[in-house]
């Protein structure tokens, strides 16, 4: 009686697991097919910029103190329909264009690819704090991070600079593609990339 109530035990067991097993290969099959239409359905920038120049560029560095864009180290080739960015260091810029959204990869300055977005989102409030950790001041830090402030709410009203904004990247693996996505201020940018 006990070695029928094992056998049968196990075959449940046996059962929950091979459907388990079938619903998550059927779940990657049709993230799969998502993804496989998101691709075909981004067209390529329809636009260049004349010599590589971000026209908003020389703006943004009056305003912040040094670059407010995220820099990404690409370890393989990207491709993106014609396009195949090699690996090497970019820095992202999201810009809007004639109603759509583009990540601007630079070098040295200089716009070498202009990527579509296939989907923007708000960032929820607290992420990067969940995700960036925070360091640890020193008393003395602390003590001249507020006199700074103090001088700056006093005096520098007019020549004091604006923080930038944080940013943070997630890059995964998703089959035959690279899923990215470029969290940036409060809007997170996804893009996606084929394998070579």
């Amino acid at each position: 009686m006990a070695n029928v109530k094992n056998k049968t035990k196990f075959l449940i067991l046996l059962i929950c697991l091979f459907f388990s097993v079938f619903v998550l290969f059927n779940q990657k099959a049709n993230a799969q097919d998502d993804f496989d239409t998101i691709y075909e359905n981004l067209e390529e920038a329809p636009f260049e910029y004349i010599f590589g120049i971000d026209p908003y560029q020389s703006d943004e560095y009056t305003k912040y103190i040094y670059s407010p864009y995220p820099l990404f180290r690409s370890g393989v080739n990207l491709i993106f329909k014609s396009k195949k960015i090699p690996p090497g260091y970019y820095l992202l810029t999201p810009r809007e264009k004639e109603g759509k959204t583009y990540i601007l990869f630079k070098e040295n300055g200089k716009i070498s690819y202009v990527i579509p977005v296939y989907k923007t989102q708000n960032v929820y409030e607290g992420f990067y704090e969940d995700k960036i950790p925070q360091a640890q001041l020193t008393l003395t830090q602390k003590s001249r991070n507020k006199f700074m402030d103090f001088i700056g709410k006093k005096w520098g009203k007019t020549n004091k600079r604006t923080p930038i904004p944080k940013a943070y990247i997630e890059f995964n693996d998703a089959g035959i593609y690279w899923d990215m996505i470029l969290y940036y201020g409060d809007k997170k940018y996804y893009l996606i990339f084929k394998k070579e």
